[in-house]
């Protein structure tokens, strides 16, 4: 009888962390911003998404703007045959690292299994959810680091008639809408200026 009872005692905790809910981590991929394409002309253009509280949940799983950080979707299309280099460091505003944000907006995996660790002092059952619980939100941060990192506009060369897309973060005090973007000619360092007001250069 004990025994059944501590059974079902179990059983009843693990549930209630099912129903409580693990932590995880679940964003979906960017969505392709409608920069200028398909012209004729030799062109360079530039399109952005600034992320509301919905957006951040959508495409980041974490609001980053309760945490200070402002998310910036950027696309470049490069329609020419030169090539060019972007850079987070081209903006005319700084940019915080991918590391920087998610850090932010990590689970508080410690916490999370100290919650039910205590009760695991008085009720051994609890100790089962406290490590289960204790994993996924480990779990949870390590895919949030790599989607953020994988999400983020990294440093490149954009080659003739291609793209570059990602995410740039920028302290929510620092952020301007009326922003710049540099982009650089590979071959002769030409700079280039690209942003709201100016969204379209000819080449």
């Amino acid at each position: 009888m004990e025994i059944r009872k501590l059974v079902l005692s179990t059983l009843g905790v693990v549930a209630l962390v099912g129903l409580s809910g693990c932590a995880h981590y679940r964003a979906r991929p960017l969505r392709p911003l409608r920069a200028a394409q398909g012209t004729q002309e030799q062109t360079i253009s530039l399109d952005y998404e600034v992320f509301n509280a919905y957006d951040c949940k959508r495409y980041l799983d974490r609001n980053t703007l309760a945490q200070g950080y402002q998310p910036i979707q950027i696309t470049f299309v490069n329609n020419t045959d030169h090539h060019f280099i972007v850079s987070p460091q081209g903006f005319s505003f700084g940019c915080a690292s991918s590391r920087e944000v998610a850090n932010t907006v990590h689970t508080n995996t410690v916490g999370r299994a100290v919650g039910y660790g205590v009760a695991g002092l008085f009720i051994w059952p609890f100790i089962i959810p406290a490590i289960v619980d204790g994993l996924g939100s480990s779990r949870a941060n390590e895919e949030l680091d790599a989607d953020f990192a994988h999400k983020t506009l990294r440093g490149q060369t954009v080659k003739p008639y291609g793209t570059a897309n990602g995410i740039v973060f920028v302290g929510c005090d620092e952020f301007d809408g009326d922003f710049d973007m540099t982009v650089t000619d590979s071959a002769n360092n030409e700079n280039y200026v690209l942003g709201s007001a100016t969204p379209m250069v000819k080449i």
